[in-house]
């Protein structure tokens, strides 16, 4: 029986979940729990740990245990050297995908006796760029997977959500994870899945949440967090969540901790509700941003469904639900995300027909563009727009020139950024570096030259330039400074 398996990479918590060609849909446990810590960690003797003993690490030994990697996806110096070997994001990833591959493989030999799992679909936060995606790309291939696609979490999430979905809607998903926030404003048409917007940010989640939970505490007893050790930061934090867990039920707990000799300290919901609402704020002014550029209201929006296992927090659908004035649904919180993927990947096999809404457009999140000379002075120049489409080909024929008299050749500036302006002022933290490109037209050419410029951007969110002068073309995949052009 063909089985189809998507992977919710989290930041926090990660699982992995199949759906057959019989059309039934699974959450595969890992060592009898649905969700797995996304942590990393090397014991004395050296040994790889993944899961909730790397997380029962981080207590005693900080310094050879990962956790929250997936907010360093961004970061291009990051790594960390544990026991003498040097780990960077796409390492540390690579190892959680592999423990839950691995986790399927065994329960599918041990049922079925089929061959390994090969083909995945991975979800990402719809507001990673490009950089992020190419290491989650990278990270399944070092995990000896073939990443079919990458998908949006709050797509994947809506497209769960709406396999039993037959009525044309516009839907908004809040996907507020442990480490990540995205909002996505999508439409439900004819059995097509369109994403008319979306936002977030990949630093706002329920680890936010958690150090709230630990300053409390801390400024109670006459701490600081910052003020900490690392170690005794990662055991406040472990214990912080424990009592977020504990305050959806109650309101109030003891929060218990060693610091300076054993403290028990009180913590109420009203109190962490209070403190923390500037979090919640910051998830609503990105809702209004989706709102905007889906040029909706809240009064537009049928349906609002929360994912993410930090909205079992008390204070988040009253929140959401007194902004629209109507009733949020908690859906599948923990699990939707994963159960998308495993749809999408089925749905890119031609073997499976089943029905149930099938994905139209999603949308991008970052813009990209170009250094040019607009006059006397040099600017980045908007080739993909921040809110077109995922899967995009603009072409520029005309727009370009060359800038100078015998100019002979073409290097390029690229850069990704979060604004909505066509033209904007250079900013070098943008720039995406790589290999060097250049363009060579084996001849002078004269001042205002044409030059066609092709901007793509692939499903999985990877975006390439191509460039075409004097009959010469090339394509940029990053590059570096050295002539330049004119708009």
């Amino acid at each position: 029986m063909a089985e189809f398996y998507g992977i919710d990479l989290g930041t926090t918590y990660s699982c992995i979940a199949k759906i057959n060609s019989d059309d039934i849909v699974e959450v595969i446990p890992i060592k009898k729990r649905h969700t797995t810590p996304s942590a990393v960690a090397f014991d004395n003797s050296g040994n790889l740990m993944v899961g909730q003993a790397a997380k029962h690490n981080m207590r005693n030994e900080p310094k050879d245990t990962v956790i929250l990697i997936k907010r360093e996806m961004s970061n291009k110096s990051y790594s960390r050297t544990i026991q003498g070997k040097t780990y960077d994001p796409v390492d540390i990833s690579s190892f959680i995908l592999k423990t839950l591959v691995d986790a399927a493989n065994e329960k599918r030999a041990n049922e079925e006796g089929e061959e390994p799992i090969y083909d995945v679909v991975i979800t990402v936060p719809a507001y990673f760029g490009m950089l992020e995606k190419e290491r989650t790309l990278a990270a399944g291939k070092k995990a000896g997977l073939n990443v079919m696609q990458l998908i949006n979490e709050p797509t994947a999430a809506a497209l769960s959500y709406g396999r039993k979905q037959q009525s044309d809607k516009t839907l908004l998903v809040y996907d507020l994870g442990g480490g990540t926030f995205d909002v996505s404003i999508l439409e439900f048409k004819n059995g097509i899945v369109n994403t008319l917007a979306t936002d977030g940010d990949h630093h706002l989640g329920g680890a936010d949440w958690d150090r709230v939970i630990a300053e409390i505490a801390l400024e109670k007893i006459g701490f600081s967090f910052d003020s900490l050790c690392e170690q005794d930061k990662n055991m406040m934090i472990l214990a912080a969540e424990e009592v977020k867990i504990l305050l959806s039920d109650t309101d109030s707990t003891t929060m218990t901790f060693s610091l300076q000799g054993l403290r028990n300290v009180e913590i109420t919901r009203k109190e962490f509700e209070n403190r923390s609402e500037r979090l919640m704020n910051r998830t609503m002014l990105l809702v209004d941003s989706a709102l905007d550029r889906a040029n909706k209201t809240e009064a537009d929006i049928d349906e609002i469904i929360l994912v993410g296992g930090s909205c079992y927090m008390p204070m988040v659908k009253p929140a959401v639900d007194e902004k629209f004035g109507k009733s949020a649904k908690l859906v599948d919180p923990d699990y939707a995300v994963a159960k998308g993927a495993a749809l999408t990947a089925a749905q890119n096999d031609k073997g499976y027909v089943r029905g149930g809404l099938t994905m139209g457009k999603d949308k991008g999140s970052r813009a990209y563009g170009m250094f040019t000379m607009y006059g006397n002075e040099g600017v980045i120049s908007t080739l993909i727009g921040r809110n077109d489409d995922l899967e995009v080909k603009n072409v520029y024929d005309g727009r370009y020139s060359t800038n100078s008299d015998g100019q002979t050749c073409l290097d390029f500036k690229f850069y990704e950024y979060e604004s909505d302006e066509r033209i904007l002022d250079v900013n070098p933290e943008w720039e995406l570096k790589g290999r060097e490109d250049r363009i060579e037209w084996g001849k002078p050419v004269p001042k205002g030259a044409p030059i066609k410029i092709i901007a793509s951007r692939d499903k999985n969110g990877i975006v390439k330039v191509f460039a075409e002068c004097e009959g010469a073309k090339g394509e940029f995949v990053i590059v570096s400074p050295g002539c330049s052009i004119s708009r």
